[in-house]
């Protein structure tokens, strides 16, 4: 009986064989900081002109690595609907890839103090005559699979008494949802607000709506931690701080968003 007992322990502590106790530890032994993204969400993290991995997410990650004694950054292109399951696998440190932190992911994993504003927005075509979430009966609207952006267009359907054109359609990549939308195949697109006003930046076609309700509360991204990983977690809020402090954070905003969204962002971790 015992031996049964033990070989079930064992089997369900496989997956996990690569966590150890301390991560903080084993990055800088290592000389590496793996952290979790999934390429395809600009300007957070995407693939330039030359296949190249870059973003804020990326310059955010090198920067950590410099302060935490000169650790090599090393991003990981990942499935997102799977990144926190991954992160237990232990096939990166932590997640470093846009995440905004929700109650739902709260469950699974402890998040850092933000380091970017997450509010929501709209995305629609400047000729379509939309204003407000109020204005999307009828319509075709999408959001990015996996993201809380699905919750809260159910959530404004509710709170507005409208009706979509049916299901809420999901994209894996906000270029594919951006190609639907030109097409005339949807209406809008709910994402980030700063992701979807750098967009804007770079085409004429493109209008964003502010997209808030009472009905959820502010947002932020952050980065995420295995619950246990406490000591892991301390060190890089500290970053974050001195990040904040000493204008780096500013200048990565400026450089990728262009303009800084660091006096929105509290030193406190999301938590419900």
């Amino acid at each position: 009986m015992l031996r049964i007992i033990l070989v079930g322990i064992i089997a369900l502590l496989l997956p996990f064989k690569m966590v150890t106790a301390d991560t903080l530890s084993d990055v800088k032994s290592s000389g590496k900081l793996i952290f979790g993204l999934e390429a395809g969400y600009k300007p957070f993290e995407f693939l330039d002109e030359n296949n190249k991995l870059v973003g804020y997410d990326i310059d955010v990650g090198s920067e950590i690595g410099k302060r935490l004694g000169g650790v090599e950054p090393t991003p990981k292109d990942t499935n997102w609907s799977t990144v926190i399951q991954s992160l237990y696998n232990g096939d990166f440190n932590l997640i470093l890839g846009g995440m905004t932190a929700t109650e739902e992911r709260y469950k699974r994993v402890n998040f850092s103090y933000p380091y970017m504003d997450a509010s929501s927005g709209l995305l629609v075509m400047k000729d379509s005559g939309i204003t407000s979430p109020s204005m999307l009966g009828g319509k075709t609207v999408s959001a990015g699979a996996g993201t809380p952006q699905i919750n809260q267009l159910n959530l404004a359907a509710k709170e507005h008494g409208i009706s979509y054109n049916g299901d809420i359609k999901t994209y894996d990549k906000d270029e594919v949802a951006y190609a639907a939308m030109r097409s005339g195949r949807l209406d809008a697109y709910a994402s980030t607000l700063v992701s979807l006003l750098a967009f804007a930046q770079t085409s004429d076609d493109f209008t964003v709506i502010p997209f808030t309700s009472n009905m959820w509360k502010a947002e932020y991204t952050a980065m995420a931690f295995r619950k246990e990983d406490e000591s892991f977690r301390s060190a890089i809020n500290q970053i974050i701080v001195d990040m904040k402090n000493d204008g780096t954070l500013a200048s990565l905003q400026e450089k990728w968003f262009g303009q800084s969204f660091v006096d929105l962002l509290p030193n406190e971790a999301p938590t419900w």
